[in-house]
C-alpha cells in the first residue's frame, strides 16, 4: 500500500510513469524488514528480522497468513514489553493458530508460551543450532517461512540460515 500511495503521490504531481516504473523498479527492501528471500528446498522467506513488538508481530503473521502454501513462523522473543511480556508472547501463539499458520517453531524463554498456546504444531527450542534443524525440516517449494524477533533474539542467524546465498547483482 506503501508503493502505491507513493506512485499516486507521484503521478499527482507531474511525475511521468515510466520514471515513477522505474523508481518503484529501483527499490530494494531494507535486510530484515519483511524482505522477501529465496530459501533452500524452493521455499519463500519473510525475513522480518529487525526487531519484533506485539502488534509488528501480528502484522507480520497477517502477510504470513495471506501467502499461498505452507505458512511456518519462527519466532524469537519480543524484548522491551515490560510486565505483560508472558501474557503478550502467549497470545501471539494464540493469535498464529487462529490466523491459519500451519507451523510455530520458538526460541527464548518468553517465546516458549507463544509454542505451548499455539498447540498442536508449536515447538519450542533451546539453541539456535536445533531451531535451525528443524525449520529446515519443514521447508519446501508450497512453504513460506516467516522469521521474527527482536535484536537481542538475533534471529538474522536463522534467516540467513535458511536463505539461499545471494547473487550479487550487477548494473
Amino acid at each position: 500500500r506503501n508503493a502505491l500511495a507513493a506512485a499516486t503521490a507521484c503521478l499527482a504531481a507531474g511525475v511521468s510513469l515510466p520514471a515513477v516504473q522505474a523508481g518503484l523498479s529501483a527499490f530494494r527492501a531494507l535486510k530484515g524488514r519483511l524482505q522477501r528471500r529465496a530459501a533452500v528446498r524452493g521455499a519463500v522467506l519473510l525475513d522480518d528480522t529487525y526487531n519484533a513488538n506485539p502488534d509488528s508481530v501480528r502484522a507480520a503473521i497477517d502477510v504470513l497468513a495471506a501467502t499461498i502454501g505452507r505458512s511456518v513462523l519462527v519466532l524469537g522473543d519480543m524484548g522491551e514489553i515490560g510486565e505483560m511480556s508472558a501474557q503478550f508472547h502467549d497470545e501471539i501463539g494464540g493469535y498464529a493458530k487462529s490466523q491459519g499458520i500451519d507451523r510455530l517453531f520458538t526460541l527464548g524463554d518468553a517465546s516458549a508460551l507463544a509454542a505451548h498456546n499455539f498447540g498442536s504444531g508449536g515447538e519450542h527450542h533451546g539453541s539456535v543450532d536445533k531451531l535451525i534443524e528443524a525449520v529446515l525440516a519443514e521447508l519446501g517449494p508450497e512453504t513460506t517461512v516467516l522469521v521474527k524477533g527482536s535484536r537481542f533474539t538475533r534471529m538474522e542467524r536463522v534467516a540467513d540460515a535458511l536463505a539461499l546465498p545471494s547473487v550479487a547483482r550487477s548494473n
